[in-house]
């Protein structure tokens, strides 16, 4: 202590600081729990044995170092020297950083395969080693898409479908060129080559400009706009009252797609969504009830509800409220009379239906002709059913009669051409209905009379005005019946029919 005291005495200004005993213990707790020692007590635990006597007294500098820089931005001192600095090492403390780092100092020892292999005994030497199938292979990294690339190519795809793969050719070269371009951005674009082989798309010739308008050429007597226009030069003769409109032009484009079909439904389907509707309906109108928009309906009183709806009311004067009860029922019922009377079809409206009920849409496009073959239609009642019925029905067409043949041609609607078939086909007995018994009696290997439908089809024209019948002697008369009509065909169509065909 006597030493230390000494040497304290030595120092300029520790004599003043009371306890040195205990300023030393604090320094050396401080200096096991790890902070640093203060320069003005250095001195004294350095004394003690096993510390250095040496004193380190950190100097202060002078004054701040001036930062000199020549013209191309490097440091030098005060006599112009340019100082030579270190560049210093990298210093990153990011994880992903020093994980770079761990990875490119680490490096993958590859097992030597052949050799493992060869040293145990259970190596066969005629199978090998695949390598491929012992590593385990390399993870590929993220491969992104390019900015763009999608849209371009869905614009190639749309100009594919719609102008040909020509066009589409030329639209992949065009993008090409200018993807090259933005990577070379010191190219010229004026000399951008052009993509080597194919041949050129052929482009459509552009019209000629005329000289003059189809429309003023008819007005104008020169054939050229360069004379001034007047009136001596116009051609008045062309020129009237009228106003001539352009005939419209489709634009030259695709049709567009035919619009999607109702889709059918069932009957069952049918009556399911009528109940559906009424049933929103009216659950609307009792919602409109609750909100006061509407007005709620009177209660239904009747004779038989009498006590059960109004209650102590009906007791009160009954004669009255009975005289109410009958007046409400009798308006409620003229009520639906009225409603009835209002619904009731006028005999014009009811015909109209009729006819819509029975017959088909006069300017339908689409008409359906049916050409009979009969063998004998000389009897006069038969004869009455075809030609009337036929009339009734709407029907165009010509029943022509001849020896041995008859030809019935008859033109309408779906619905007509429907119930003329069940005449012809089904209702009249052919069998029956010949000319006579006579005639009968005389030829009893005459074939049995029958009605055959030779063809049936439709045509997007009526041919006939109206139905009628003609009486003719000869295959050639009743030809030429068909024959003014324009259709001789269903003539050859009828004598060419055989039973076996059919």
């Amino acid at each position: 202590m006597a030493a230390a005291a000494a040497a304290a005495a030595g120092i300029s200004g520790l004599t003043n600081i009371p306890n040195l005993d205990a300023v030393k213990r604090a320094q050396e707790l401080a200096a096991s729990m790890g902070f640093r020692q203060d320069p003005q007590f250095a001195p004294v635990i350095n004394m003690f044995p096993g510390t250095s006597s040496e004193l380190t007294v950190s100097q202060r500098p002078a004054k701040a170092p001036v930062l000199r820089l020549d013209a191309q931005g490097r440091e030098i001192d005060e006599h112009g020297n340019v100082i030579s600095m270190t560049k210093p090492s990298s210093l990153s403390t990011l994880k992903v950083n020093i994980n770079k780092q761990k990875k490119d100092a680490f490096q993958i020892i590859k097992p030597d395969l052949e050799s493992l292999a060869k040293s145990t005994v259970h190596f066969d030497e005629r199978m090998g080693i695949n390598p491929t199938k012992l590593l385990r292979p390399k993870r590929p990294g993220f491969v992104f898409v390019e900015e763009g690339k999608l849209t371009r190519q869905a614009e190639l795809q749309r100009i594919k479908s719609q102008f040909g793969d020509a066009q589409a050719k030329e639209l992949k070269v065009k993008q090409a060129q200018l993807a090259k371009a933005k990577v070379e951005v010191d190219m010229n674009p004026n000399l951008i080559e052009i993509a080597p082989g194919g041949r050129p798309p052929k482009q459509k010739q552009k019209e000629e400009i005329p000289d003059i308008e189809p429309w003023d050429s008819k007005i104008l007597i020169s054939a050229t706009y360069e004379d001034d226009i007047s009136l001596e030069k116009l051609n008045m003769d062309r020129i009237t009252i009228y106003v001539e409109h352009p005939e419209p032009l489709e634009p030259p484009a695709e049709p567009a797609p035919p619009p999607p079909q109702p889709l059918k439904l069932t009957k069952k389907e049918q009556k399911k969504l009528r109940t559906q509707r009424r049933l929103a309906k009216e659950k609307d109108r009792q919602e409109m009830i609750r909100q006061g928009l509407l007005e709620p309906p009177k209660p239904k009183v009747k004779m038989s509800n009498l006590m059960k709806v109004l209650g102590a009311e009906a007791t009160q004067d009954p004669t009255r409220m009975e005289m109410e009860i009958r007046t409400a029922a009798a308006e409620r019922e003229q009520a639906h009379v009225d409603r009835n009377i209002a619904r009731k079809l006028t005999p014009a409206e009811r015909r109209e239906k009729k006819e819509r009920k029975l017959f088909d849409d006069p300017n339908t496009l689409d008409w359906i002709v049916c050409v009979y073959r009969i063998r004998d239609l000389s009897h006069p009642q038969t004869r009455f059913k075809v030609d009337v019925n036929a009339q009734e029905n709407r029907l165009t067409g010509a029943a022509v009669i001849a020896d041995g043949i008859s030809v019935v041609v008859v033109e309408g609607g779906k619905k007509s051409i429907k119930r003329y078939n069940k005449l012809m086909l089904n209702r009249i007995d052919w069998a029956a209905a010949v000319g006579g018994e006579d005639d009968a009696e005389d030829e009893p290997d005459k074939p049995v009379n029958s009605c055959e439908l030779v063809w049936q089809g439709s045509v997007g024209k009526r041919t006939f005005t109206k139905f009628s019948v003609h009486q003719c002697r000869s295959e050639a008369a009743a030809k030429k019946v068909f024959a003014d009509a324009s259709v001789p065909h269903y003539w050859d169509l009828a004598v060419n029919f055989s039973e076996d065909s059919s």
